[in-house]
């Protein structure tokens, strides 16, 4: 109907209507590929995700529905496909500019410039294969074995490896539930670090539980950070994720300073789905930061083969229409999981994720020691194990809900029944623990 009326308008438009006739032509095609977008997100069909080499459908069996590990169900964006597939036509998988193309290295800054208002200098860039190995590295290079790095937990498994694996002491600090969200506890930070604490490791978007820090707890986490002399290693990989209602704020560019002894991992991987590509960055705001990086054998990181190099600059080129939908559909998605959650589950607890595609739910009151172990059996679906992700996850799970509508409500209406067969042989709603 709208593109009726547009049509109508054109024809009877007098000159100085064609502007506002031809923008709001121009807005209806976007409208409408937005919606065909939409639409083949929810057209996958699990038999084809079945049959993918992805892992996330492999472990399990055809029985079970997947929402574990954090990567999306959905096609990749159009321009990314045809890159990919006209370098492959032509066998044109050489040796291509190392370690970081010009156009890739253009991409990336444009990107930050365009979509957070962040400035970095383009010779500070350092490419790797993945954010964990960012991780990794800064830690073995800002640390030394047995002094601390602290961690916000719960966190992204591979946090805790990146300390406890290098031989470096976990300074774990819970978030606190407040005012209907989980926040930094600056309190317990104080008691948590220590004279030789060195290292802070940020995942900002937070995974598991999607929240965006807002400017107040990111000024104060800075001031913190200077306090006490600790490098920062921001995780910002989901920063392209983050829902209308709220904004990413790079930590680097909190204050100039705190710029100077930030590390900032991010890559195109996660927003537009293309984690087997292995393409990622390190972006440093000074020497303090950079340098020790720097200072590791040129080889040892590796670099972004020409498939994820092509692949990374479509994306952040020509992607954010795809990108667009995706955001859209994922926070419709996240509508419905908290809507069902109070109306067939009240059991299970969350906030709603102010970004990413990642749910993080209490299920301490189902009453069962193990609610990922309970998920897989009584409901044939797979949920991440809580207790993976540090001590405060004891009795929750991460659901991923980056899937079709219609694979979604499978999940929870084999969720929810799994949730009412279990309270009705106990008899009662369960107590928490």
């Amino acid at each position: 109907m709208r593109a009726v009326r547009v049509e109508r308008a054109l024809q009877t438009a007098s000159p100085c209507e064609g502007f506002r006739a031809g923008r709001d032509e121009r807005v209806t095609t976007e409208a409408l590929a937005q919606t065909t977008l939409r639409e083949s997100f929810d057209a996958i069909r699990r038999e084809d995700l079945w049959r993918s080499s992805r892992i996330k459908w492999r472990r399990y069996g055809p029985d079970v529905l997947p929402a574990w590990v954090a990567e999306m169900d959905y096609p990749i964006a159009a321009p990314i496909r045809q890159v990919l597939v006209e370098l492959i036509e032509r066998s044109d998988l050489g040796y291509h500019h190392l370690p970081l193309s010009p156009r890739l290295r253009a991409a990336l800054v444009a990107h930050m410039a365009e979509r957070f208002a962040w400035s970095i200098e383009p010779r500070r860039v350092l490419p790797l294969v993945n954010v964990v190995q960012g991780l990794d590295a800064s830690i073995v290079q800002h640390s030394r074995p047995g002094e601390g790095v602290i961690v916000l937990t719960p966190i992204y498994p591979p946090f805790l490896d990146a300390v406890t694996k290098s031989g470096r002491r976990l300074d774990a600090c819970p978030l606190a539930e407040a005012d209907g969200r989980l926040e930094i506890d600056f309190e317990s930070l104080r008691r948590t670090v220590r004279s030789d604490t060195r290292v802070f490791l940020l995942c900002h978007p937070h995974n598991p539980t999607g929240r965006v820090f807002d400017a107040s707890e990111l000024d104060a986490l800075a001031e913190f950070a200077l306090e006490h002399d600790l490098i920062v290693v921001s995780d910002e990989i989901h920063a392209d994720l983050v829902f209308a209602e709220h904004v990413h704020r790079p930590f680097a560019s909190v204050r100039p300073e705190i710029a100077e002894r930030t590390i900032t991992l991010t890559s195109a991987s996660k927003a537009f789905n293309l984690p087997g590509l292995h393409c990622a960055f390190a972006i440093f705001g000074g020497d303090r930061a950079e340098q020790p990086l720097r200072a590791l054998p040129p080889h040892l990181l590796g670099y972004p083969g020409i498939l994820a190099d092509a692949a990374t600059v479509a994306a952040w080129t020509e992607g954010r229409p795809w990108l667009d939908a995706v955001r859209a559909t994922l926070r419709r998605n996240r509508n419905v999981l908290v809507e069902r959650l109070a109306r067939e589950m009240p059991e299970l607890r969350m906030h709603a994720p102010e970004a990413t595609f990642l749910a993080w739910l209490d299920c301490r009151g189902l009453g069962r020691e193990d609610p990922q172990r309970f998920f897989l059996e009584q409901a044939k679906v797979a949920l991440s194990d809580g207790r993976e992700f540090g001590a405060p996850g004891k009795g929750f799970v991460r659901l991923n809900f980056a899937t079709s509508a219609g694979i979604l409500d499978d999940i929870l209406d084999r969720m929810a029944t799994a949730v009412r067969e279990h309270l009705a042989d106990a008899g009662a709603p369960g107590s928490r623990d």
